[in-house]
């Protein structure tokens, strides 16, 4: 578990591979022809500098960037990278976006949210409501109001920026309140219910966002 750093640290620690067509088997990676160049992480690197850092992929726009956590604002941390470009996070709820498309600017949830508050899959409660803010025209924020219901699938292992991780699936099948549906897909230690890797909705037009937990921050570091 890593600190915060500069933000100038991402542009010496990742560098783009050739575009792929698609990532893996699962809907948490781009489809075929997305053209993606997914960044090539220098874990060791992260790790000498004790770096909070995350692996951000966004197959809807075709962009993806490493960012590591430049500051830390109550509950909610913010990772940035060269490109301008990052997340903020609420534990492991994607709380807002900059630099993929759209801007979600905020998700307001209930309290006891298992993503914001580590959870581990058992204790998931059946459904969970939340509240997207979208970035709009004007002052004024466009927002949609979201049900989701908790499916948890099986446990495995999977490799996170080469480092294996135990965990176990979970999945948030979801609605608006206008109808429209979206899936969330969740991997959380076996253990804490700490999220390892994470594809979320992010808005109508951004669609989900991958985030991958290259190390996680520690404010005790």
């Amino acid at each position: 578990m890593k600190r915060f750093s500069i933000v100038a640290a991402a542009l010496a620690l990742s560098g783009c591979v050739a575009t792929i067509g698609q990532v893996a088997q699962t809907i948490l990676n781009p489809v075929e022809d997305a053209g993606m160049s997914i960044p090539n992480v220098n874990r060791a690197a992260i790790e000498e500098a004790d770096l909070a850092a995350v692996l951000i992929l966004s197959p809807e726009t075709g962009i993806a960037s490493v960012a590591v956590a430049v500051q830390k604002r109550e509950s909610l941390l913010l990772y940035s990278s060269n490109e301008n470009r990052g997340v903020t996070m609420n534990g492991g709820l994607i709380y807002a976006t900059l630099g993929f498309g759209t801007n979600l600017q905020a998700v307001l949830t209930q309290a006891g949210d298992p993503l914001v508050n580590d959870t581990p899959a058992a204790d998931w409660p059946p459904q969970v409501a939340r509240i997207y803010q979208l970035a709009g025209r004007g002052p004024s924020f466009d927002t949609i109001e979201t049900t989701c219901e908790n499916r948890v699938g099986a446990t495995s292992d999977i490799d996170v920026v080469g480092v294996t991780r135990p965990v176990v699936e979970v999945v948030e099948l979801c609605q608006t309140a206008d109808g429209a549906a979206f899936n969330n897909v969740h991997y959380l230690d076996q253990d804490t219910g700490r999220v390892w890797r994470t594809s979320q909705w992010t808005g109508p037009k951004q669609k989900n966002v991958q985030v991958d937990i290259i190390d996680q921050f520690d404010p005790n570091s």
